[in-house]
């Protein structure tokens, strides 16, 4: 389109241009509870929903302070089943941190056995707070040694974590540092 003088044709396109975003990407937030500041989503909802709101809340109570933050400002916490999941380029993923969408979706290993904690959220929570798609903060290289100890190795962790991830001493998800 040709923007007129008055800026109505500039307008709708933009319009335009935002609707369709919007309908490749932008979808409601379906809030079960709030934690820090977070909007928490589940795709499929967890047999105990009290339960998984105490879970995700000490679950944050560990994993914000390893990265220096306080509480997420609004964004969304979203724990799907399914690696099919637009982030960016990626159709595919286990975790995406959209910043459009304010969002950090992490999608709960097939065989969690109930342990929605396994979900990549650790290492979501360092692209929120770092910025940095390419891994190259030497921060990532902390976050594999961290993640049995925040999630299953604690006295206080979640039956089905101890039981299905009991022996794992590192994180699943290796972070490969590409430094430049």
């Amino acid at each position: 389109m040709v923007a007129s003088r008055g800026g109505g044709s500039v307008r709708i396109w933009a319009a335009a241009v935002a609707a369709a975003l919007c309908l490749g990407g932008c979808e409601p937030w379906h809030c079960d509870f709030y934690v820090r500041d977070a909007c928490v989503e589940f795709v499929t909802d967890p047999a105990d929903l009290a339960d998984a709101e105490q879970r995700v809340s000490a679950l944050l109570d560990r994993e914000l302070p390893f990265w220096g933050l306080a509480n997420l400002d609004g964004w969304r916490i979203q724990f799907r089943d399914d690696a099919e999941y637009a982030c960016y380029l990626a159709s595919h993923n286990d975790g995406c941190t959209d910043y459009l969408e304010k969002t950090l979706s992490v999608r709960i290993p097939p065989d969690a056995e109930g342990c929605f904690e396994a979900a990549e959220l650790l290492h979501e929570l360092g692209h929120y707070k770092l910025g940095d798609p390419m891994h190259s903060n030497s921060r990532w290289e902390q976050v594999d040694a961290q993640f049995a100890p925040m999630v299953w190795d604690r006295p206080d962790a979640a039956p089905p974590c101890v039981h299905r991830y009991t022996g794992v001493e590192r994180g699943m998800w290796p972070v490969r540092i590409d430094k430049f």
